[in-house]
């Protein structure tokens, strides 16, 4: 009579733990892009040096949508980019402000991902849809969720997006593909018609300097994207994002490292004043400084 017992005890703990795993179990974000203001004369150099052309393909262009439009230089790498503004190149922003853009993995996960941002934090959620502008045409773009807030002082923002299927369709993908894992090179090549044979992988670490105002507001973003903190990191598979507290204003963005398919030589090149990039390897760090 004892290993029947033991036997059912041991699939009621193994049903328990499968079920408490289920409810903290959040869906795969992985951090899509970084976005910072700099001055007009840090952005109109900012990509000038040879070594991005090895790194990633760079651009200029003007994005415009029902609601807004903005105009700024992008270093695509393949599953994440860096989008840099002047002040004047994105309404209501000044130099200094910066932004997270997370995404989600598979046609979907949104909806999902805000139920359980709901559930189990009690935010107050805003959902929005961007729709994209192209010679007159209008074309549902992506989702985005993001922790409502009233302070317009903060100068760090995060988010997590996900493609309309619309935009999915209009990049060439079936019904069957738009059920599984689409990862930004995924979407990016189907949509351009061509291969990233660039060196800029993705986006791997982050690090702020925050004060106890904003740390707040990053906390219950980041949590809500279903990163998990420990020891002033917010963390996933994906990114690790390192915070230190301080007694300044605003938050500040220290310092983004990327991570490489090729090896290089180690160097220093000055993007700007206040602004360097060490590459050593299969790693390159942006470093910002006051």
């Amino acid at each position: 009579m004892r290993q029947p017992v033991a036997l059912l005890s041991f699939v009621l703990f193994l049903s328990f733990t499968i079920a408490a795993k289920a409810q903290n179990t959040h869906l795969p974000v992985y951090l899509n892009h970084v976005f910072f203001v700099v001055d007009s004369n840090s952005y109109a150099h900012i990509f000038d040096s040879v070594i991005f052309q090895k790194l990633g393909f760079v651009r200029e262009r003007k994005t415009t949508t029902t609601d807004d439009s903005w105009f700024g230089k992008y270093l695509n790498g393949r599953d994440s980019y860096f989008e840099v503004f002047y002040p004047s190149g994105s309404i209501g922003s000044s130099v200094g402000n910066f932004g997270f853009g997370f995404m989600t993995t598979t046609s979907g996960d949104i909806d999902h991902l805000e139920a359980q941002w709901k559930a189990d934090y009690k935010d107050s959620v805003k959902r929005d849809t961007d729709t994209v502008v192209n010679n007159g045409v209008k074309l549902p773009w992506f989702y985005s969720l993001s922790l409502y807030t009233l302070d317009s002082s903060k100068s760090g923002s995060a988010w997590v997006m996900e493609n309309t299927k619309d935009e999915l369709k209009s990049a060439g993908f079936t019904d069957d593909e738009m059920k599984k894992s689409i990862l930004w090179h995924d979407f990016t090549e189907k949509k351009m018609k061509m291969k990233n044979t660039k060196s800029f992988n993705r986006i791997v670490a982050v690090e702020i300097i925050t004060n106890k105002r904003e740390l707040g507001y990053f906390r219950k973003s980041f949590l809500g994207f279903g990163l998990t903190e420990k020891d002033h990191v917010f963390y996933n598979d994906y990114i690790h994002i390192t915070y230190t507290l301080a007694d300044i204003p605003t938050s500040e963005l220290k310092s983004v490292e990327i991570e490489l398919a090729d090896a290089f030589n180690e160097q220093t090149i000055a993007l700007s004043d206040r602004l360097t990039m060490h590459v050593k390897d299969k790693s390159a760090t942006l470093f910002f400084s006051r």
